[in-house]
């Protein structure tokens, strides 16, 4: 195993294990990534992307960056975090408005 890769987002380990069965232990992870995604959007905001569509890019980045994470760890590399990073940028920029 890489060393980078062993795990990237102890978050999601966490939230993928207590998710489902016990609450006290699902609100950590879940609130991590809410301040995530708030303050991501906030960056793109400020950076140009409106309101609501700031939120929902930082929400897909984050999601799509979370996946390859899993991914990587099983995979036990780094191979799904750079097409994941690709189309993370891809989704930053068709959020940009055009002008």
């Amino acid at each position: 195993m890489e060393p980078d890769v062993a795990d990237p987002c102890p978050i999601a380990t966490v939230d993928l294990e207590v998710a489902s069965t016990n609450e006290t232990p699902r609100q950590a992870p879940s609130e991590v990534s809410d301040s995530s995604i708030e303050r991501l959007g906030a960056y793109y905001a400020a950076g140009g992307i409106p309101g609501p569509a700031a939120r929902e890019t930082a929400a897909s980045v984050i999601a799509l960056l979370e996946g390859a994470f899993v991914l990587a760890r099983a995979a036990r590399g780094t191979a799904p975090v750079l097409p994941a990073s690709a189309a993370a940028a891809a989704v930053v920029r068709a959020a940009v408005p055009e002008g």
